[in-house]
């Protein structure tokens, strides 16, 4: 009705303002450099950042990332997992420190050019009115039906999108409702298959995923980390056991560094989530 119109078009408006009052991001500088490809090495030297002045969230924070290690953001639901991706893209800027690639402050990097080095799979899929096949080829300009289907069976995806009648030309609504979620993060996994970034940046959370299509989920992260510098936010402990480094953050602030072992013996912070996380799981399969 005429009420629930005006009602949706006013939360849209508004919507639409806040964007157009966000601070708009500083442009580059006049001899901002372009990447050709990177190792991948990426170090965090004394960085400081809060989004707040009054309350600072990161204070000299030191991280040294060699090529193809792995690094865990690990903390309970509100934690602020995720300034350390908007940091490393540029989303925001740092207040203090550098943060480098190669040797390289990210500053003096273009902001387009050092977002094309990275891929990213959120929880929040993001797909498009379209085929599955024009999803996946969103990763890579000019990519053949070829480099698409591999990029796909990569992914282990290739199998569920066959099952549909209209294979890999599968239209995706606007709601991407015809597919479901665990679908949609394979799929999206095959997009950075195809894109061959030089460093990833991966949210693990298989939520409202059944129990074997959370298995081909795990299996495509692990396969597209190999080899590449990663960064995972995680969510199920169980699975960065290996990870290189893990950084347990809380109320928006780290709190730990170390790796899975050196955490738990330290019985802080870490060591009560890991614990939580195992009597959890015994519970659940008792």
């Amino acid at each position: 009705n005429i009420v629930n119109m005006i009602q949706s078009t006013l939360a849209a408006a508004e919507r639409v303002f806040q964007i157009l009052e966000e601070e708009e991001e500083k442009p580059d500088k006049p001899d901002a450099i372009e990447l050709e490809r990177v190792r991948g090495d990426v170090k965090f030297e004394n960085v400081k950042f809060s989004y707040v002045p009054e309350k600072p969230l990161i204070e000299n924070l030191n991280i040294d990332v060699k090529s193809g290690q792995m690094v865990a953001i690990v903390g309970p639901t509100g934690a602020g997992k995720t300034t350390l991706v908007n940091l490393l893209m540029r989303f925001y800027e740092i207040q203090g420190g550098s943060i480098k690639v190669d040797g390289i402050d990210i500053r003096d990097i273009k902001k387009y050019n050092l977002r094309k080095h990275f891929g990213m799979v959120l929880q929040d899929t993001w797909l498009f009115s379209g085929t599955i096949k024009e999803n996946i080829a969103y990763g890579k300009d000019g990519a053949t039906e070829e480099e698409i289907i591999n990029a796909a069976k990569m992914a282990h995806v290739h199998h569920f999108i066959m099952a549909l009648p209209d294979g890999y030309d599968t239209v995706i609504g606007e709601d991407s409702s015809n597919i479901s979620q665990g679908e949609k993060q394979l799929i999206t996994i095959a997009r950075a298959f195809l894109a061959n970034p030089d460093i990833l940046i991966l949210d693990e959370a298989t939520s409202n995923v059944d129990t074997l299509t959370e298995v081909y989920i795990q299996r495509a992260m692990r396969d597209i980390m190999k080899g590449r510098t990663s960064f995972v936010v995680a969510h199920r402990l169980s699975t960065i056991k290996n990870a290189d480094v893990i950084l347990v953050m809380n109320e928006g602030r780290i709190i730990e560094i170390g790796k899975h072992e050196e955490l738990l013996h330290k019985n802080g912070f870490y060591a009560e989530l890991y614990r939580s996380q195992f009597l959890g799981a015994m519970v659940e399969t008792v």
